[in-house]
């Protein structure tokens, strides 16, 4: 590579010699592929989320307020407590990404005919559940309404030029090697991403393991599944309780075990509590201690 940093990351020195050699040992992100899953109940969830409907008193805002912005959230919240996950590997280095983006499908409309659109979010850590909604919200609007984002329309006009796709990918390709493709490209592109995220719950469907993707440089993709429910004993008496099963794909390379466990139980504690997701950064750390 040409230059040490890029646009979209810094690189990341000083690290232990093992994690460092990982690279050279696993080059690709499916051959460092950790997959795991979890239920979560998502009762105080709902809960939650009736209040602030119940609290605003509005149509608009029933719709603006979701279980979807509650787990995009609590991942923002995640990442920001436990930057490690926010890094990715780029030829055998490691990078620190610069910016926290989410990307996600939005189904124009539901028939089969419709385009899927990539959404992407551009988040501050301080952003709350309130500002993370409403870009979620802005972010679906405009999918909707154009019909496509800025990568698809990018695309589009190469697709129309005779070895248009091999000339604009075999340029890419060769910028983002040398570490030199502009940021004009790589925020249109929903591949480099802090996490990548699909809500099959939306379409009815369960959640799948999903592979992550060689393109790009995003090191995690997670899957929502349908909401179900399941009875359990509480309180000597049977209940029926409401769950979703996430799915999450993670490389290994990015980080060490100790940190996913301490990270992946700061999230569910987010998920079954979103009360913490109303405070500010500092304090949700000491909450989550």
């Amino acid at each position: 590579m040409l230059f040490r940093d890029r646009c979209d990351g810094t690189r990341v020195t000083g690290q232990h010699a093992l994690n460092a050699l990982m690279p050279y040992m696993m080059r690709g992100r499916n051959e460092s592929a950790v997959y795991y899953e979890k239920e979560v109940n998502i009762e105080n969830a709902l809960s939650y989320l009736k209040k602030l409907k119940m609290a605003q008193g509005t149509k608009d805002d029933q719709d603006r307020f979701t279980l979807f912005g509650i787990i995009i959230t609590a991942a923002l919240k995640t990442m920001a407590l436990y930057p490690w996950l926010n890094r990715f590997i780029h030829r055998r280095a490691m990078y620190q990404r610069k910016h926290l983006i989410f990307s996600f499908i939005v189904k124009q409309r539901f028939d089969t005919e419709a385009p899927e659109v990539n959404a992407r979010l551009f988040l501050d850590p301080e952003d709350s559940f309130e500002t993370v909604s409403t870009k979620i919200r802005s972010a679906i609007l405009s999918a909707r309404t154009r019909g496509e984002g800025d990568g698809e329309q990018f695309a589009n006009i190469f697709h129309k030029i005779p070895g248009g796709k091999a000339l604009l990918i075999g340029i890419y390709r060769l910028l983002d090697r040398l570490n030199l493709a502009p940021w004009s490209l790589i925020k249109m592109d929903p591949f480099y991403s802090s996490i990548y995220i699909a809500n099959l719950g939306s379409l009815g469907l369960n959640a799948p393991y999903h592979h992550l993707y060689e393109w790009g440089n995003t090191s995690i993709f997670l899957v929502i599944g349908k909401m179900f429910s399941k009875e359990l004993w509480h309180g000597g008496t049977r209940v029926r309780q409401r769950y979703i099963e996430l799915r999450v794909t993670i490389d290994e390379r990015i980080a060490d075990g100790y940190i996913f466990a301490e990270a992946a139980s700061a999230f569910y504690r987010m998920l079954s509590n979103p009360e913490l997701l109303e405070l500010p950064l500092d304090a949700l750390r000491d909450a989550l201690k």
